[in-house]
């Protein structure tokens, strides 16, 4: 079967501490500090056979996140840019909807033919994390497309603990190749969605929610937010193009932060109240964060989501004089994250089609890669 395969160096900088674990597993926790020169090509592997807990999924289509480019991106000494968990070499590929076509022994849930999606963490189930309910941060995770073989190929298999019907998207879409192209964006969609819901605590319908950079996770944060009842969202993004999709998805309030001074925006559209909402998606970090802390709404909740390359100052006397609080969110396993989204985009109330705006196939799916690192499109989506 063709796949998308990434490949690098291990080659540790020499201020980096690799762990024994590291160094055995070969998986690196900060991937930036250990993989260099990394080569990115399609070829032939064997179809995966699935374990007694896995199903075998045919893949049909797979989205572009921007972890998947920033492990080809470098800095100038080589190292790639993505700064997480990382084993090479892997078939790379979260996103992604597909049809089962194969389960495991010890599987009960799904069967040949169903239509389905799946989150990204592997996770025991018996660790301290995991016995806590805090299954994003088990002890003795794999995540699909970063640790064990991804999506970017014609076959995956996935354990079947997370794996996620999405056959009621039929409701909405009613072909079952638009069900399958927009379950692409389920993924991105639950990222938002845990950082509003999951993490950050009393955000209630009728509040003012800023996103600070409209790629593909702010896009379909936006309209998880539209969806829960934000009285307004505003949005600012540099890209001409991603502005313009934004508007596409029927938001008013979307802004080049580099021709209009933020601060006045947010003033001028919320009367002066402030956001009570902020989601941090563009990391961008030592720009929004001045623009954050000067427009904090009353009890203001600040959502951080972005992998962000450096550190900003924070003015601690703003977020305490408006008693704001910051909520770091990462991922989103757990707390029926995706079947909620899953009925938001089958009720209608959420739909993320239009944010789709590149297709290749998967002898491109190298092209779609570069494409997508140009940051100029909504969703790039490999077709399997």
């Amino acid at each position: 079967m063709k796949s998308l395969v990434v490949d690098a160096d291990w080659d540790p900088r020499p201020d980096y501490d690799v762990t024994e674990t590291e160094r055995e597993s070969r998986k690196a926790m900060n991937a930036s500090q250990v993989w260099r020169d990394p080569e990115l090509r399609v070829t032939e592997r064997e179809r995966p056979v699935p374990e007694a807990d896995e199903v075998l999924v045919r893949v049909r289509y797979a989205g572009i996140c921007g972890s998947d480019t920033s492990m080809i991106g470098t800095d100038d000494d080589g190292y790639v840019h993505y700064s997480a968990y990382l084993r090479l070499p892997n078939v790379v590929g979260h996103e992604f909807s597909g049809e089962v076509v194969e389960t495991g022994s010890d599987t009960r849930l799904f069967e040949e033919g169903d239509l389905v999606t799946a989150e990204v963490t592997d996770y025991c189930g018996r660790c301290h994390m995991c016995r806590q309910g805090f299954h994003g941060h088990c002890e003795h995770f794999e995540q699909l497309g970063f640790t064990i073989p991804g999506a970017f190929s014609e076959y995956v298999a996935v354990p079947e603990k997370i794996l996620w019907d999405v056959s009621s998207l039929r409701e909405a879409y009613g072909d079952d190749d638009e069900v399958l192209k927009a379950a692409t964006t389920i993924e991105p969609s639950t990222i938002g969605y845990y950082g509003l819901f999951g993490r950050a605590d009393g955000i209630i319908p009728g509040d003012y929610h800023v996103y600070h950079g409209v790629g593909p996770i702010g896009l379909t944060g936006m309209n998880v937010s539209r969806a829960a009842g934000a009285g307004k969202v505003i949005a600012f993004e540099p890209s001409d193009e991603r502005r313009e999709i934004a508007r596409g998805l029927g938001f008013e309030h979307v802004y080049n932060p580099i021709a209009r001074d933020p601060i006045e925006v947010v003033e001028a559209v919320t009367d002066g109240e402030g956001a009570d909402v902020h989601v941090e998606t563009s990391g961008a970090v030592l720009q929004t964060y001045p623009v954050i802390q000067e427009t904090l709404a009353e009890r203001a909740n600040v959502v951080h989501i972005s992998n962000a390359g450096s550190d900003p100052e924070v003015a601690l006397r703003e977020l305490q004089g408006n008693s704001a609080q910051v909520y770091g969110s990462e991922g989103h396993t757990g707390q029926q994250v995706f079947p909620r989204v899953i009925r938001l985009m089958a009720a209608g109330r959420l739909d993320n089609l239009p944010i789709v705006t590149s297709t290749f196939d998967l002898p491109n799916a190298d092209e779609a890669i570069h494409r997508a690192a140009e940051r100029v499109d909504g969703k790039v989506l490999i077709e399997v």
